[in-house]
């Protein structure tokens, strides 16, 4: 099976190693060219670039991707999704959470640990066989793999973390555990978590908003010392994903009728801070 990984970060290097040895592998940046003429086109496409490229990466994605084949997206944040669907259709789009740590090594993000995900199925057989087979190797290569029919409630409760830790610890410049130790500024982040479960929850994800504060704390706590990549591309001056994090809950929010103030606040906050 042949397998494009669009991005090269820490979190598709992650990948690239739970694959490496059992899957063809296509590394696919923006210093790359995806194929080469006559190359023959790629079973799955697995977008694990940061948000802002997502557009790009699933134009990439529709040029290289066999007619059978699935194009699964593991990125933070919502909308992603759709892009993926817009260029590939509905059928051969997936859309799944990761879960791995990652630091700043000499300059590159680094994946910390094997990481875990949860994928949701296709709707089409064939793509559906291709996307299983890659669940397969994906657990081979060690990755803790779990396939749901119905993804979106592991999508909202990321967007949870992503929401509460991702954009406090950029503004702070602190790590999770400080976070979780600075009580004005995690009283901020319960207030974020509980937001988005009004909005998943209006969006037909029912999340309890006690739950989703008990999330991120526990989330925190496992991850105390990680720098949020949010907080690492500010450093860096990169682009953040947070209009596809917190900008997206609110404008979900408004279209729902459910009022997001403090997602909307933290995004313009973020956004002051460099690109976006």
């Amino acid at each position: 099976m042949r397998v494009a990984i669009l991005g090269m970060g820490a979190i598709g290097h992650v990948v690239a190693r739970a694959l490496d040895g059992r899957a063809e592998l296509v590394k696919v940046d923006r210093t790359r060219a995806p194929l080469r003429e006559g190359e023959a086109p790629v079973d799955v496409a697995i977008v694990t670039t940061k948000t802002p490229g997502t557009a790009w990466a699933a134009g990439i994605a529709a040029k290289i991707l066999a007619r059978d084949g699935v194009g699964v997206t593991i990125q933070n944040g919502l909308g992603n999704y759709e892009t993926l669907v817009e260029h590939l259709g509905v059928a051969r789009a997936a859309v799944g959470v990761i879960y791995v740590g990652a630091q700043l090594v000499n300059g590159e993000l680094r994946a910390t640990g094997p990481g875990k995900v949860e994928l949701g199925r296709p709707a089409a057989a064939a793509p559906r066989a291709r996307f299983d087979e890659l669940a397969r190797f994906l657990r081979a290569g060690g990755m803790d793999v779990t396939v749901v029919d119905d993804p979106w409630p592991a999508v909202w409760r990321k967007v949870v973390t992503n929401a509460a830790v991702n954009p406090l610890t950029a503004l702070i410049r602190r790590t999770n555990a400080d976070l979780l130790a600075d009580a004005p500024a995690s009283r901020v982040a319960d207030s974020l978590a509980r937001e988005v479960a009004r909005v998943a929850t209006a969006s037909g994800v029912r999340i309890d908003e006690d739950e989703a504060v008990k999330q991120w704390r526990t989330m925190a706590a496992l991850t105390g010392a990680n720098r949020s990549s949010m907080l690492q591309d500010v450093e860096a001056g990169r682009p953040t994903e947070i209009d596809a994090i917190c900008g997206a809950v609110a404008r979900e929010g408004e279209r729902h009728g459910v009022a997001a103030p403090l997602n909307q606040a933290v995004t313009l906050l973020v956004s002051s801070l460099g690109p976006v």
